[in-house]
């Protein structure tokens, strides 16, 4: 298993702590989850998985609708 360092979702938050790696981040470090002490503070929920962009969404799509026109 991969860690490393994630920064806080909280734009005033500055915390960073050293979890699992889900992205596979090279070069910059995640910055999809909420600290601890924001979770607390405002009931915040960390998702199980990074969510997936909008320009990530309209790849798979296309890929998807290739694959049928295949068919």
């Amino acid at each position: 298993m991969n860690y490393v360092v994630h920064f806080c979702k909280n734009p005033n938050c500055n915390n960073s702590w050293i979890d699992l790696d889900k992205t596979n981040a090279k070069s910059r470090p995640p910055q999809w989850k909420y600290c601890m002490e924001c979770c607390k503070k405002y009931g915040y929920i960390n998702p199980d998985k990074p969510p997936i962009s909008k320009k990530k969404r309209e790849q798979l799509e296309k890929a998807r609708s290739k694959i049928e026109k295949r068919r």
